[in-house]
């Protein structure tokens, strides 16, 4: 146990880069600065969060189902720790590439498994304080519970997300253990991991689906009424360990809560066991080998060759060398690209599986032109393209992605401008392709108008690229250029971090400034055209001049 706690340790550390420590005495180590910095920033989400439960409880209380808030919050959690566990488990266990390294210490193999697994269960506890700790804390207000309801409530927190990230591990399990038949392993990896997300989310939905088809609306609307906690059953469906964990947290002052948290614990201890057993079985068959690649000679013709070599500019050159490396690289491809492609996919879980929920917010598209509404959406979707675009690593990793290689860049014959403008349209080019999809999505399954479909388009370009501006500004300033395997340079850089509290300010003063102003659907339009683009405007000047003395400065 002490070596498998100290591995975890040591991943952990080892994930966290150069910000674990501080390199300047005097100032609040980054370690300590970043929980802070985060904390401040989702404090209004989980406020916003918390007073929506207790709107739930005082809604359902007086029929005796404020059970189901408790339900419905853990079955969301244990949903949303699902889908992002399937990136931890990928990104931990297979991009990693360090358990050929791993295997020669004296380690057993269910020791690795472990350590790994612990360092994945610690992200996605990162993950509930901010959407399972407000319920349990404001349920536990508004219901008076006693000492024992906080007890089972810690229980609750540290156990709920084994069974969610169990599943997520045999599914990318069993994807990659195929590996080991593949002759190019980036490009399997790349597929795999592909293919491990999509099908979980098709996962999330069928079974969604399926717990809704169980049972018809009129014995809903019976089971509603008929108070005692009886909907709880109904919103736990879909999760069983959540019925265990709610009916704990309801009946804390009784034995039965007794009874519900221990067998709560105990499944998930099982389910813990299963997966070591499995993971000891599959896991390694798949991972030895990972880190081998492949390569195949061509014999190009003159016209190949020439049309290889034709002359472009400096700026198109760079463009289409970060293009085809976030492509090709299976960790950038992974939290770069294809997360980009994932936010339409996550938005349209919700209509795929309740198809009644695009009937209603299509028919209440029709009132967008009544009281400013429109104005308050068109703000709304801004703010929503710079969270989106602020989230992806592309631009915000950009720097660092060259690794200790950075120094070829000073020696090219190329203008920095050129190669920072580059990396700026790289992530604008990744980023559009996103919202065009989402925009894409609202119009034909919410049947947004088109009007402000087109609104949005033209406001999503320089919204976009606000954000790579300052994604590519924070990389610039701190780079994190040591670093041995790709995953690191994306997946544990806080810059992306810094860069989406950055965003999320701006947006907010935005939405803010919309609301008070109350001006009509086009005077809004423009007046946030006109900021963005002056935004865009002043930071790109800056990028030209500040940004190549800030690139002169970078060391290894």
């Amino acid at each position: 146990m002490n070596k498998t706690l100290a591995l975890t340790r040591i991943l952990i550390k080892n994930g966290s880069g150069q910000f674990s420590k501080s390199g300047k005495r005097g100032k609040l180590p980054t370690h300590i600065l970043l929980p802070i910095l985060l904390a401040v920033a989702l404090l209004p989400f989980a406020s916003i969060l918390g007073g929506f439960v207790a709107f739930l409880y005082d809604g359902l209380k007086p029929i005796g189902q404020e059970g189901a808030v408790l339900g419905l919050g853990l079955s969301i959690t244990s949903f949303v720790v699902f889908m992002f566990g399937i990136f931890y488990i990928i990104t931990v266990f297979y991009f990693a590439q360090d358990v050929e390294h791993l295997l020669p210490l004296p380690l057993k193999p269910s020791q690795i498994v472990s350590a790994k697994f612990l360092t994945v269960l610690l992200y996605e506890y990162l993950t509930q304080l901010v959407l399972l700790a407000p319920l349990l804390i404001v349920f536990g207000v508004k219901a008076g519970a006693g000492v024992m309801y906080y007890v089972y409530a810690v229980i609750t927190f540290l156990a709920l997300p084994v069974l969610p990230l169990v599943v997520a591990s045999v599914v990318s399990m069993a994807i990659m253990s195929f590996s080991g038949i593949a002759r190019n392993k980036d490009r399997f990896r790349l597929i795999g991991g592909t293919i491990a997300v999509l099908f979980s989310l098709g996962l999330n939905v069928f079974i969604q689906r399926s717990v809704r088809s169980t049972m018809k609306p009129e014995e809903i609307q019976n089971m509603l009424l008929g108070g005692g906690n009886t909907f709880l059953d109904l919103v736990t469906q879909s999760v069983p360990t959540v019925k265990l964990a709610a009916n704990a947290l309801l009946k804390e002052s009784e034995l039965a809560g007794l009874a519900y948290i221990v067998l709560f614990a105990g499944v998930s201890v099982l389910l813990y066991a299963a997966f070591a057993a499995l993971a000891q079985k599959f896991y390694f068959k798949g991972v030895m080998g990972m880190s081998e690649s492949s390569a195949r000679r061509i014999q190009l013709s003159g016209q190949q060759l020439d049309k290889m070599t034709v002359q472009q500019s400096a700026v198109r050159s760079m463009l289409m060398k970060e293009i085809r490396i976030l492509l090709r690289t299976p960790p950038y491809f992974l939290n770069c690209v294809f997360m980009t492609l994932m936010w339409p996919i996550i938005m349209l879980i919700p209509l795929l599986s309740q198809p009644e929920l695009a009937g209603m917010l299509g028919q209440a598209s029709q009132f967008l032109d009544q009281g400013g509404i429109g104005s308050m959406v068109l703000a709304g979707g801004v703010g929503v393209f710079l969270f989106i675009s602020g989230a992806n690593a592309t631009a915000s990793t950009s720097i660092s992605r060259e690794g200790t290689g950075f120094f070829v860049l000073k020696y090219l014959p190329v203008p920095v401008h050129h190669i920072l403008t580059a990396k700026v349209m790289s992530g604008w080019i990744v980023t559009m392709i996103g919202t065009v999809l989402i925009l894409g999505a609202a119009y034909f399954l919410i049947h947004l108008p088109l009007a402000i479909i087109l609104l949005l388009l033209l406001l999503a370009v320089p919204a976009t690229l606000f954000t790579c501006l300052t994604g590519v500004w924070v990389d610039l300033f701190r780079p994190v250029l040591n670093w041995d395997n790709e995953q690191k340079a994306v997946k544990q850089n806080m810059n992306g971090v810094f860069n989406l509290l950055i965003c999320v300010a701006f947006a907010g003063l935005l939405f803010f400034l919309v609301s008070r102003l109350g001006l009509s659907l086009t005077t809004t339009a423009i007046v946030l055209m006109l900021i963005l683009v002056a935004a865009d405007l002043l930071l790109y000047r800056l990028l030209q001049t500040k940004g190549q003395i800030w690139f002169a400065k970078i060391e290894n």
